[in-house]
C-alpha cells in the first residue's frame, strides 16, 4: 500500500515550499567541477582510461585540494536534498517508479548500450594493447556482465559501469532508504527531526552531523582506497541521508549560515592536520585527509551558496534541468576528444585546455539539438516531457 505523504501537514513546511534556487546552483557547479575533473584525469598520476604520456604530481595536488574532500559527496547530499522534496507530493511507489525511469532507464539502455562501450574500447586498446577493432570489442565489454556482492555494483549486474556508478549507487540508496524517508516524513518522524533541528540553533549544532562521518571513518578506514565498496556505499549514504534532513527543517540550514566560516576554518584545519599526519605516518592515515575534511568542506559550500546563490535566472534554469543528461554525455565525450588530443606534441596545459573548451560546446550542441527537443531521448536521457516541465525548444 502506499503512503498517503500528501495528507500529511508538516511543521515548518509553509517555510519549506519555497524553492531554494542554491541547492540548483550548486548541483550546476558541482557538474562544471566533474566535468573539469575528468579532463584532467588523462594528466594525473593514476590509472584511466587514457593517459598522457606526461604526468604530474601538480594535478594530483590540485584535484585532491579542490575537488575531492567534496564533489562526489555534495552530488549525495543534494540527491538526498531532492529526495525530500519529492516525497512531498508523491507517494512511496511512484517516488520508487520516477527513480527507476530517471536512473535505471539512462543506465541500462542509453548508458551501456551506448556511452560505455566507446570507452571500453579506449580503455583495453591502450591499457591492455587491445589490436582487434571496436566491434569486436564489444563480445569482451559483454562478457563482464555479471552479478556480484562485492561491491553495490553487483547488485544491478552489467558490463563497466564507468562513470554511471554514481547513478546505479543513487538508485540502490534511493531504494534502500526509502522506508526511512517515510518514516521522517511521519508524525513520529517529524517530531524527532525537530528535536535535532532545535539542538542545531545552540552554536555549532550544525556539527552534530559529522559524528556518524567521524564514526565510518574510525571503524571503517579504508573507505574510498578500494574501487566503490561497500565502505563507499555506506560513506555515500550517510550523505544522502543527511541531505533529506537538511532538507526537511530549515533551521539545519540556517545553522549552516551562521556558522559558515567556522566549517570553513575546521575544513582548512582538518587538511592541513591530515597531510602532516599523512606524512609521518602514511600506512595509518593513508587517504584520510580527503574524507576527514569532507564534511565541513560540503557544509561550507552548502552554506556559500544558501548566503549568496538563492536567486533564479534563465540560466539556472536551462542548465539544472541539463545537469543528468551533461552527467551522462561528459564522459564519453571528454574521452573521445581526449583520444585525438593527448598524441599531440604539446605540453599538459595546452592539452588539458583543447580537450576542455572542445568537449563542453560539443556536449552542449548534442543535449540542445539531439536531446533536449525530444521527448523520446528526454525519456532515454531521464528527463520529464517537455509538456510535463512547460519547455519550449
Amino acid at each position: 500500500m502506499d503512503c498517503p505523504v500528501r495528507a500529511i501537514i508538516l511543521p515548518n513546511e509553509s517555510i519549506m515550499k519555497e524553492r531554494r534556487y542554491y541547492i540548483d546552483w550548486l548541483r550546476v557547479i558541482a557538474m562544471l567541477a566533474v566535468f573539469l575533473y575528468h579532463c584532467a584525469r588523462f594528466f594525473d598520476t593514476e590509472g584511466w582510461i587514457l593517459k598522457n604520456t606526461a604526468q604530474s604530481s601538480t594535478v594530483d595536488g590540485i584535484r585532491g585540494v579542490l575537488l575531492w574532500p567534496w564533489l562526489m559527496e555534495i552530488f549525495f547530499l543534494l540527491s538526498g536534498f531532492a529526495a525530500w522534496h519529492a516525497l512531498r507530493t508523491r507517494s512511496g511507489k511512484k517516488f520508487l517508479l520516477e527513480r527507476v525511469k530517471r536512473l535505471l532507464f539512462p543506465i541500462f539502455v542509453l548508458g551501456l548500450f551506448l556511452l560505455n562501450p566507446p570507452q571500453f574500447y579506449f580503455y583495453i586498446a591502450t591499457n591492455h594493447r587491445f589490436q582487434g577493432t571496436f566491434w569486436e570489442s564489444l563480445s569482451i565489454y559483454f562478457s563482464h556482465w555479471s552479478f556480484h556482492l562485492e561491491s553495490a555494483e553487483g547488485l544491478l549486474p552489467a558490463p563497466p559501469a564507468m562513470h554511471l556508478w554514481f547513478l546505479q549507487y543513487l538508485f540502490l540508496i534511493s531504494l534502500m532508504a526509502l522506508p526511512l524517508l517515510l518514516f521522517f516524513r511521519s508524525r513520529t518522524g517529524r517530531r524527532g527531526i525537530e528535536k535535532v533541528a532545535r539542538w542545531c540553533d545552540h552554536p555549532s549544532g550544525i556539527f552534530l552531523f559529522f559524528i556518524p562521518i567521524a564514526l565510518i571513518l574510525i571503524f571503517l578506514p579504508h573507505v574510498g582506497e578500494g574501487k566503490h565498496t561497500w565502505a563507499d556505499f555506506l560513506w555515500y549514504a550517510t550523505f544522502f541521508l543527511t541531505g533529506t534532513l537538511l532538507a526537511a527543517d530549515s533551521r539545519f540550514i540556517d545553522s549552516t549560515t551562521r556558522y559558515e566560516m567556522l566549517s570553513g576554518w575546521v575544513c582548512l584545519g582538518l587538511f592541513g592536520l591530515f597531510l602532516v599526519l599523512g606524512a609521518l605516518f602514511p600506512k595509518v592515515f593513508i587517504n584520510q585527509t580527503e574524507r576527514w575534511t569532507s564534511w565541513f568542506a560540503v557544509i561550507f559550500l552548502l552554506s556559500l551558496g544558501a548566503k549568496y546563490f538563492n536567486c533564479n535566472n534563465k540560466v539556472l534554469a536551462y542548465f539544472n534541468e541539463a545537469v543528468l543528461p551533461f552527467y551522462l554525455l561528459h564522459h564519453t565525450i571528454i574521452v573521445c576528444v581526449g583520444w585525438f588530443v593527448i598524441p599531440l606534441n604539446m605540453g599538459i596545459l595546452p592539452k588539458f585546455l583543447i580537450i576542455a573548451v572542445v568537449s563542453f560546446p560539443l556536449m552542449l550542441l548534442l543535449y540542445e539539438f539531439l536531446v533536449r527537443r525530444f521527448n523520446v531521448v528526454r525519456f532515454f536521457f531521464g528527463m520529464r516531457s517537455k509538456k510535463a516541465s512547460g519547455i519550449r525548444p
